[in-house]
């Protein structure tokens, strides 16, 4: 079972998923619920969820809003059993830059609560319910006045830009496009620095996985399914490709791989794509399906050591034996 993890957003407290969840089918969700009255940093918050992750299993990561540096930091590590990256309505750094230099200062301000009146146009843009607003009175008042303030400080002093290129797995991006809380910007910067990755625009405001449910729970399904799949087999254009390289070019492919790995256990994924990226000139258009076949051979006559399925790229590890 793949369980996906869903990481929450100001309030902290996960009430908030219930929706989205219940939309869900055939998905084991987790939600992880940050403590209410401990203000906390954002290395403290990313080394809370850690705690929580499943053991023994493998997983998505869904960090919304305020987490969305806890889930990057902690994909960028590279966890053997991620296996994806959901980021929703987030982003890297500062996405308010204006308010940068206030971040030293926050912490000094008194304690207070925004008024959910004041709240309201940031967060619902007009689509709230009357269940919507209560759910999230409910939450908010759960929380601590120190913590939220702690929390807002963390967010306005963030940067963690810098690790979005050390993320293996796959990444998708939730963008509510009548977003006003968090600009544009946020989310390609993210998109910039991490390629590859795929962006899914829906039509909400902020809260949405709140407003629209649905529409976000078969896109995470969809994302979810397509990452689970196994390596699909050569197409006949891939496999005539390949008919036509010469034992000369496969010493070179392996050689490469080998080149590409280490003693420690690295995505074969990540080799796969090193090593492209280094013969590509030389032997180009060979796609990644076949050096992963190449992988799994050298793994056969004992070249490399595995763990995982090899017969999905980026749910699998290799390394170097001894």
């Amino acid at each position: 079972m793949t369980t996906l993890v869903l990481l929450p957003g100001l309030d902290g407290t996960g009430e908030l998923f219930a929706g989205f969840v219940h939309a869900l089918k055939g998905v084991n969700a987790r939600v992880v619920s940050y403590p209410p009255d401990r203000p906390m940093t954002y290395v403290e918050h990313e080394a809370f969820a850690r705690d929580k992750l499943p053991a023994g299993e493998d997983y998505f990561l869904l960090a919304e809003s305020f987490s969305g540096p806890v889930g990057i930091s902690i994909a960028a590590t590279a966890p053997p059993r991620l296996r994806g990256l959901i980021l929703c309505c987030t982003f890297a750094s500062n996405p308010l830059p204006f308010f940068t230099p206030m971040a030293k200062l926050f912490g000094k301000f008194p304690a207070m609560r925004v008024p959910p009146a004041l709240a309201a146009p940031w967060l619902y843009a007009g689509r709230a319910t009357p269940e919507l607003r209560s759910a999230h009175a409910s939450a908010m008042a759960q929380v601590s006045a120190v913590t939220l303030r702690a929390r807002v400080a963390a967010v306005l002093a963030v940067d963690c830009k810098s690790l979005l290129p050390r993320i293996e797995v796959p990444v998708m991006y939730l963008r509510a496009k009548a977003d006003r809380l968090i600009p544009v910007a946020a989310g390609r910067a993210i998109t910039e620095l991490r390629p590859g990755m795929k962006l899914v625009e829906i039509d909400a405001p902020h809260f949405l996985l709140q407003t629209e449910p649905e529409a976000c729970a078969k896109a995470v399904e969809e994302f979810m399914q397509s990452e689970m799949a196994p390596d699909p087999a050569l197409n006949v254009e891939q496999s005539l490709r390949v008919s036509k390289l010469t034992q000369e070019d496969l010493w070179d492919i392996d050689r490469e791989i080998l080149a590409q790995s280490a003693r420690s256990f690295r995505k074969v994924a990540r080799v796969v794509g090193q090593a492209i990226g280094k013969l590509s000139a030389r032997i180009p258009d060979v796609p990644d399906i076949y050096y992963a076949q190449r992988v799994r051979h050298l793994v056969e006559i004992g070249k490399l050591e595995s763990q995982g399925d090899l017969h999905y790229m980026r749910a699998s590890e290799v390394r170097l034996p001894g």
